[in-house]
């Protein structure tokens, strides 16, 4: 109990979680889309639904469960070479989208800048770590109201 409000308290919400009743299929559909309109790419796509049943694990029948990897090619390139290649660990992009309870929720981490900025004392990360959460932000929000409209 101590760790878990130590933890909120030192670093907030690190996973920011969106909920909506819009169905699964359209809010994978809409956020492929919304992620092209925000000048990032779906670079893969995990499907544990279908990682788990080839491994024969048991899963609901009502189990949703994808991982939307994106990236931005031009900014990672930016980053990668004239920053760090150590900045590759935080890239792709995750976007999570799952059903639970007869809803679908869509997750990604939201590291504060300061997080960033400990893991890279060396680099000056704090705008492009808030530009990253913003857009990531504004793709998850985007795809909720498109499909809701």
């Amino acid at each position: 109990m101590i760790k878990k409000m130590l933890s909120k308290w030192l670093m907030g919400d690190i996973v920011e979680k969106y909920t909506t009743d819009a169905p699964y299929k359209n809010i994978i559909e809409t956020l492929t889309e919304v992620v092209k309109d925000n000048n990032f790419a779906v670079v893969t796509v995990h499907d544990m639904k279908e990682t788990y049943k080839k491994k024969n694990l048991q899963i609901a029948d009502d189990f949703e469960y994808r991982i939307i990897q994106i990236c931005n090619a031009p900014k990672s390139h930016k980053a990668l070479n004239t920053m760090s290649f150590d900045m590759g660990v935080m890239m792709p992009k995750s976007i999570i989208v799952a059903r639970e309870n007869g809803k679908t929720n869509l997750r990604f981490m939201k590291m504060k800048p300061w997080m960033v900025s400990m893991m890279f004392p060396e680099l000056d990360i704090v705008p492009m770590s808030k530009m990253v959460t913003a857009i990531i932000t504004k793709i998850v929000t985007e795809t909720i109201e498109k499909v809701e409209k």
